[in-house]
């Protein structure tokens, strides 16, 4: 079973919250008194996410969004910042951020039932090896996977071809018993079907789409 980590186990929007509002407290006075937290938050999940989808498309790359994400965001609250401050916002995001231990609901019951059955579990990520780790240890959950498949070990990014099938090679993983789970319809779901595996859509808002759809996860222990 090859999971994605990002929104799939490890709740990306409850920890990113708590860190974006360090961020806002520290450098509180850029803002405006009419901007809050809320709307610095919301804009920031927007635009991310928009990033987010933008490099899974290969339109922009990972160092573009590094070193542009923040500057972005300020932007559309009409707040001008210099790319090197938008670097260090970034930075201190990435600093925290990975040590934050929220999961998504019955994450980690799911997986404690599904190694209790003996599946051998992966990880498949976009993310970085080292700030993946972070996360899967902050969140209590490393112990439970075995190959923790990023980008920068591949040298390839969901939805690639080459990133399943590196993740495959290093499972040792027969691809016709072998299963994706993920939150992305494109980097997850699209991705792993071209290199030939079962998925399963993890997908809470019940959006419509053409793939075998979960909306919580401990679901998936009524498939399996």
């Amino acid at each position: 079973m090859f999971f994605d980590l990002d929104h799939t186990l490890w709740d990306f929007e409850k920890n990113s919250k708590i860190c974006i509002r360090q961020i806002y407290e520290q450098h509180k006075s850029i803002f405006p008194a009419e901007i809050g937290f809320e709307a610095f938050f919301q804009k920031f999940s927007t635009i991310n996410s928009a990033m987010w989808n933008q490099l899974d498309l290969s339109l922009i790359t990972h160092e573009y969004l590094r070193i542009f994400r923040f500057q972005k965001v300020l932007q559309a609250l009409d707040i001008e910042i210099d790319e090197q401050f938008s670097l260090e916002l970034n930075q201190m995001l990435l600093d925290i951020l990975p040590y934050q231990q929220h999961l998504m609901d019955d994450a980690f019951d799911t997986l404690e039932v599904l190694a209790s059955r003996d599946y051998k579990m992966h990880i498949i990520s976009n993310g970085y090896q080292d700030i993946q780790i972070k996360k899967m240890k902050s969140g209590g959950i490393y112990h439970f996977f075995n190959q923790i498949i990023t980008n920068d070990i591949a040298g390839a990014r969901k939805p690639e071809k080459a990133i399943f099938d590196f993740a495959l090679y290093k499972a040792d993983a027969d691809i016709g018993n072998s299963l994706m789970i993920g939150d992305n319809l494109i980097a997850d779901i699209e991705g792993a079907k071209n290199a030939g595996l079962r998925t399963i859509y993890f997908n809470p808002e019940i959006e419509e789409n053409n793939s075998e759809n979960i909306s919580e996860l401990k679901y998936l222990l009524e498939i399996l």
